[in-house]
C-alpha cells in the first residue's frame, strides 16, 4: 500500500527509481510494436510509415499527455479492413489518393475522441454488450485471416469480400509460392510454439520479432542458393523486392501533410470517420480497462482522460501521415509481462523504434511480407479461435448467439451495421428471456430504475424489470457519489431479466469500492432467477409471468373461487404500485404479487387477496415473506388509521410512540387494542365502544387504512382456503361495522 501510494503522490520519483525495468520492457515491447505496426499498415493498404508513425506517436506522445501508467499505444489490427475498403474505395474519386481521405477521417475521428473524453462521455462505451464487442473482433479476426492467407501463400487475390476470399483458399494453396509459403508456415510455426518454450532467453524475445530474424535468414538463404533473386531452379516462383517490405529512401518525405478534407460533404466520408472512432473509442477502452486489471500496482485509469489523450495523438497521427492511435491490450500485456512499472516504458519503445527507423532500415527492408502476414494470420485466429466461441458459451448459450450473430452480420455487411445488429439482436433475446409485453420492455428499456436508499446504514441499490446493458450508464451515474466505508446491497429480486453487462459491472465497481473506499458489496435477489450457465455473469431470469402448472394449493384456490363465484389469477403480478400505498409497505419493499382473488360485499364494496412476497430487515437478517392480505377499497372518505391486538412486549415498546393513541372509551379495551393515527378526533368518532369490542373480540388480524384503502392479514405466511373464508368473513363484518359507524349521529359529549 505504501508504494501504491507513493505512485499517485510522486509518479516522477518512482518512474525515475524504476528506470531499469521500465528499460527492458520498453525494447521488448519494441521488438513486438515493430513488425505489428508494419504489418497493419501494409494489410490495411496504407504506406508501412503510417503504422510506424502512429506507434512512434504512441511512444513519445501519447506517453505523457494520457492517465494510463503502463498502457501501450499505436496502430491496431481492428481498423485494417474499414481503412483498407476506404483506401479503396476513394482512390477512384480521390486525385491525392484514398489514402489522402483517410487521414482527413483520422483527425476528425480523433477529434471527436478527444471530446467525448473531455465531455467525460467515455461512461457510453459500456452501451455495447460485451458479447457484441467480441462478435466484432471475432469477425475482424476473421477477415484478418481471409485477406492476409493469401498473401503468406504469395497468391495475389483482388477483390470480393470475405466470404469470397475464404472460398478461395482452396485455390491459393494450389497455386501458392512455395518459397513464400516456407517463411509463412514457419512463421506460424514459431508463433505458436513460442509460448510453450522453456528457454529464457528465447522467452525474453517476443515472437514477433523471432519472425522476423527467421524470415530474413530463409530470405538470405534462398538469394544464396539461387545466386541472384531468390527463387526454384526453373520455375517461375521467385520472392524479389514485390514481396519485401518497402521504406521510403528518405524516412522525412513520408511524414505526409497532405490528408484530403474535400470530400465532407460526402456521407460515406462520414461512416468511415464514425466508424473509425466507434471501433477506436470501444478498443481503447476495453484495453484501458484490461490492463488495470493486470496492473500488479492496482493503479486506476481515468478513461475520458485517456480517451482524450488518444484522440489528440491519433489527430495528430493523421496529420503526419500515420495510422490511428489506439490503446492496444496484447503490446500493453507484453509491457507488463517484461516488468514495466511506469510510463516511462511507453516513451522507451518509442524511442526505440525511431532508433530503428533510422539505423535499422536495410534490414527491415529485407523482411518478407509473408512474415507479417503470418503475424496478422495468427492475430486473426487468436480473435476468433474456437476457445472463443467456447468461452461464450460457458457464459450461457445467449452469449454465443449474440456472438455469432454479430460476427455474421458483421462479414455480411460491415462493422457498424454488425455492431447495430448485434445490439438488437440482443434486445430481442432479453425480450424473448423476459417474458414481458413489447411495451413494457421498452418502458424499462428507455427508462431503467436503479432505486438508491439507505436503510438501516445500509445503501441499497434496488433494479426493477429489465436490467441490461442499457442501464450501465444511470447505474453507474447512482453510485458516483457512494461515501466511504459504507455497505452497498445490490438487490435484484424485483429485477426481471440481469444480463450479462450488468452483472459484470456490478462485480467491477464493487471489487474496486472495495480496493479505493474501503467499503463492501453484497448482491442479493437472485436465487429465483433461472440461468443458462453457473458463470456469475451470466443472463438471469425469473420465471414467466403465467405459471403453465398449477400448484396443489392454486387448484384448491381455483374450485374455492368457483364455488364462491369469485374471480382467480394465479400470475405473478410485478405491477404492484398500488400495494405500496398501505404504510405497512413502507420500509418493507414488496417484490410481486400472486394468486389474485377479487370479489365484492353485499355493499358492493370491491375487495381483493393477494399473496404478497415481500422483504424486511436486511443483509444478514433480511428475511423474506409470503403473506396473503386482503386489501379493501372502501366507498367513503376514512382517517388514516391502523389496528391491531396489544400485548405486553408491543406495549413496551410503543411507550414513546406519539401516533398511539388512547381514545377513552374503556380501560380494558386500550389495553387490548393498539390503535394508531393522527387524526384523533375523527378515529375517535369512528372506532367508537362497540366497534372496538367488536375488534377485541375478533381473531388477531392487523387492519390498516390509508387513502380509503383497507390492508387486512393475520398471519405472516399464506393463508390455507379456510382462513382466506375466514378473513373474507371478516372483512365483510368489519366493512358493514364501519357503514354504521358512519351513519351513526355522533353522541353529544
Amino acid at each position: 500500500m505504501k508504494e501504491s501510494k507513493e505512485i499517485s503522490n510522486s509518479g516522477i520519483k518512482f518512474a525515475l527509481r524504476s528506470w531499469r525495468s521500465d528499460l527492458v520492457a520498453g525494447f521488448s515491447v519494441s521488438l513486438v510494436a515493430l513488425p505489428l505496426a508494419l504489418g497493419v499498415a501494409i494489410a490495411a493498404g496504407a504506406p508501412p510509415m503510417a503504422g510506424l508513425i502512429a506507434a512512434i506517436v504512441g511512444g513519445l506522445i501519447t506517453t505523457f499527455i494520457r492517465s494510463g501508467k503502463v498502457t501501450i499505444n499505436g496502430p491496431s489490427p481492428a481498423l485494417i479492413i474499414i481503412i483498407f475498403t476506404a483506401i479503396q474505395r476513394f482512390d477512384a474519386i480521390s486525385a491525392k489518393g484514398g489514402f489522402s481521405v483517410v487521414l482527413a477521417a483520422i483527425i476528425i475521428a480523433g477529434a471527436l475522441m478527444a471530446l467525448f473524453g473531455l465531455f467525460k462521455l467515455g461512461k457510453y462505451g459500456n452501451f455495447v454488450p460485451s458479447s457484441v464487442v467480441q462478435g466484432i473482433l471475432a469477425a475482424i479476426g476473421v477477415i484478418i485471416f481471409a485477406n492476409q492467407i493469401h498473401v503468406g501463400l504469395g497468391v495475389e487475390f483482388s477483390g470480393g469480400n470475405t466470404i469470397e476470399s475464404l472460398m478461395a483458399i482452396p485455390k491459393s494453396l494450389l497455386n501458392m509460392n512455395p518459397l513464400i509459403a516456407i517463411i509463412f508456415v514457419n512463421s506460424l510455426f514459431i508463433l505458436a510454439r513460442h509460448p510453450h518454450v522453456k528457454s529464457k532467453f528465447i522467452k525474453f524475445v517476443p515472437a514477433p520479432m523471432w519472425v522476423l530474424v527467421s524470415s530474413i535468414l530463409f530470405y538470405k538463404a534462398f538469394l544464396s542458393f539461387s545466386g541472384g533473386e531468390a527463387q526454384i531452379l526453373g520455375s517461375i516462383h521467385q520472392i524479389n523486392s514485390d514481396n519485401l517490405i518497402t521504406l521510403p529512401k528518405n524516412i522525412f518525405n513520408s511524414i505526409s501533410f497532405y490528408p484530403d478534407f474535400s470530400f465532407l460533404n460526402l456521407l460515406e466520408f462520414w461512416v468511415l470517420v464514425f466508424s473509425i472512432f466507434l471501433i477506436s473509442t470501444i478498443e481503447t477502452l476495453l484495453g484501458a480497462k484490461g490492463v488495470d486489471k493486470l496492473d500488479s500496482f492496482k493503479r486506476k485509469t481515468n478513461l475520458n482522460h485517456d480517451l482524450t489523450a488518444v484522440g489528440v495523438s491519433t489527430a495528430l497521427s493523421g496529420a503526419l501521415g500515420g495510422l490511428p492511435v489506439i490503446t492496444v491490450i496484447s503490446r500493453s500485456s507484453v509491457n507488463l509481462y517484461h516488468g514495466a512499472k511506469s510510463r516511462l516504458s511507453s516513451f522507451y519503445h518509442g524511442l526505440f523504434l525511431v532508433l530503428y527507423l533510422f539505423l535499422l532500415t536495410d534490414l527491415i527492408q529485407m523482411v518478407p511480407l509473408a512474415a507479417l502476414a503470418a503475424i496478422l494470420v495468427y492475430t486473426g485466429y487468436k480473435l476468433a479461435s474456437p476457445k472463443v466461441f467456447k468461452d461464450a458459451n460457458l457464459k450461457g448459450y445467449e452469449q454465443l448467439f449474440i456472438l455469432v450473430a454479430t460476427l455474421v452480420a458483421t462479414l455480411i455487411t460491415s462493422l457498424l451495421w454488425g455492431i447495430v445488429i448485434g445490439v438488437m439482436f440482443t434486445l430481442l433475446i432479453h425480450l424473448i428471456r423476459s417474458s414481458l409485453p413489447a411495451t413494457l420492455f421498452a418502458k424499462y428499456l428507455f427508462a431503467p430504475s436503479f432505486k438508491l436508499s439507505k436503510i438501516d446504514n445500509h445503501y441499497y441499490v434496488k433494479p426493477k424489470g429489465v436490467v441490461n446493458f442499457a442501464g450501465v450508464v444511470r447505474l453507474e451515474k447512482s453510485l458516483r457519489d457512494m461515501p466511504e466505508n459504507q455497505q452497498v446491497i445490490f438487490d435484484f429480486s424485483l429485477a426481471r431479466i440481469v444480463d450479462f453487462s450488468i452483472l459484470e459491472y456490478v462485480h467491477e465497481w464493487g471489487e474496486d469500492y472495495q480496493a479505493e473506499k474501503n467499503g463492501s458489496y453484497v448482491i442479493l435477489g437472485l436465487d429465483d432467477h433461472l440461468t443458462t450457465s453457473e458463470h456469475p455473469y451470466s443472463i438471469h431470469v425469473l420465471p414467466p409471468l403465467k405459471q403453465k402448472k398449477l400448484s396443489k394449493r392454486q387448484k384448491e384456490l381455483e374450485e374455492m373461487c368457483f364455488e364462491k363465484g369469485w374471480e382467480f389469477d394465479p400470475s405473478l403480478n410485478w405491477e404492484i404500485t398500488r400495494l405500496r400505498e398501505n404504510t405497512f409497505f413502507t420500509s418493507r419493499p414488496i417484490e410481486y404479487a400472486k394468486n389474485n382473488i377479487r370479489g365484492s360485499f353485499d355493499s358492493d364494496v370491491i375487495w381483493e387477496i393477494n399473496d404478497v412476497t415481500f422483504d424486511e430487515g436486511a443483509l444478514m437478517m433480511a428475511e423474506v415473506h409470503h403473506c396473503s392480505m386482503l386489501r379493501i377499497i372502501f366507498d367513503q372518505d376514512l382517517p388514516n388509521f391502523s389496528v391491531e391486538h396489544e400485548r405486553f412486549f408491543s406495549r413496551f415498546l410503543e411507550f414513546t410512540d406519539d401516533n398511539k393513541l388512547d381514545i377513552g372509551h374503556d380501560a380494558s379495551l386500550s389495553h387490548r387494542l393498539s390503535i394508531k393515527g393522527k387524526d384523533e378526533v375523527a378515529i375517535k368518532r369512528l372506532l367508537d365502544e362497540d366497534f372496538q369490542t367488536f375488534l377485541s373480540d375478533e381473531e388477531d388480524y392487523h387492519i390498516e387504512c390509508q387513502d380509503n384503502i383497507i390492508l387486512i392479514f393475520r398471519y405472516m405466511r399464506t393463508l390455507t382456503c379456510e382462513e382466506i373464508i375466514e378473513m373474507i368473513d371478516f372483512g365483510d363484518r368489519f366493512i358493514s361495522r364501519l357503514h354504521r359507524s358512519i351513519n351513526t349521529p355522533m353522541k353529544a359529549p
